[in-house]
């Protein structure tokens, strides 16, 4: 065996959290990858605030709600293949559907990021481990995602909010509408810096990282948070 086969099986598996640039500011701002249905509204430079609902990916009634990892870097198909999402009008408190599609999921979510965790350092086990992989929500997401072409065999998953400190690996997006992940490992200090100046300042804001400096201050004035330098 050679020795760069040996380092590899070594190596400690790392597992990848999806999300994107849409939702980085609350991510670094909670300082946890979030059960399902935990998240807050993100706001979208054009639509406001989306939410997404567990609720219609699952009905949570076998298993509680889970944070999702998986071993696979290519962002996973089941993030764009049917995704709901729905704004929420401010005024009468009504939700509207966003019809979509893989493009306008990509569009939606802006830039893709995929956050790397040592499997050692986060409280996760495999899915197929775990005690919701039999049941009947268990299946219906496995056969749903199989049908997208994901495997199951892949994820991980939390029963509790993984620590954002944890991080290893971050790799980004350049591209919206054709995203191609790649790796950029000199921004995790600055995540950690974020997080913890969050964690160590009650009200902390971190403003979407898509916003010009001006539109950064008005919508922290709206919602009464200081801004971070």
């Amino acid at each position: 065996m050679g020795e760069a086969k040996r380092r590899r099986e070594r190596a400690v598996p790392t597992v990848y959290h999806h999300t994107s640039l849409l939702r980085t500011n609350l991510i670094w701002m909670s300082g946890v990858i979030e059960v399902e249905g935990k998240s807050k509204g993100a706001i979208h430079p054009k639509l406001g605030e989306i939410k997404t609902d567990s609720i219609t990916r699952r009905a949570m009634n076998d298993f509680p709600a889970l944070a999702w990892f998986t071993t696979k870097l290519d962002i996973p198909r089941t993030l764009t293949a049917g995704a709901s999402m729905f704004t929420v009008d401010k005024t009468t408190g009504e939700r509207k559907e966003i019809k979509t599609t893989s493009d306008h999921v990509n569009a939606m979510a802006l830039n893709r990021i995929a956050l790397g965790f040592p499997v050692a350092d986060i409280p996760v086990v495999r899915w197929t481990n775990h005690q919701g992989f039999a049941t009947n929500e268990g299946r219906e997401l496995n056969e749903s995602a199989r049908s997208v072409g994901d495997d199951p065999d892949d994820w991980y998953v939390s029963d509790a909010a993984v620590d954002v400190l944890r991080v290893s690996e971050f790799w980004y997006a350049k591209s919206i509408l054709n995203p191609k992940l790649e790796r950029s490992d000199a921004y995790i200090s600055d995540i950690r810096r974020m997080v913890t100046m969050c964690k160590q300042t009650p009200g902390c804001f971190i403003p979407p990282s898509w916003l010009k400096p001006e539109e950064a201050q008005q919508l922290a004035r709206q919602l009464g948070f200081p801004i971070s330098p």
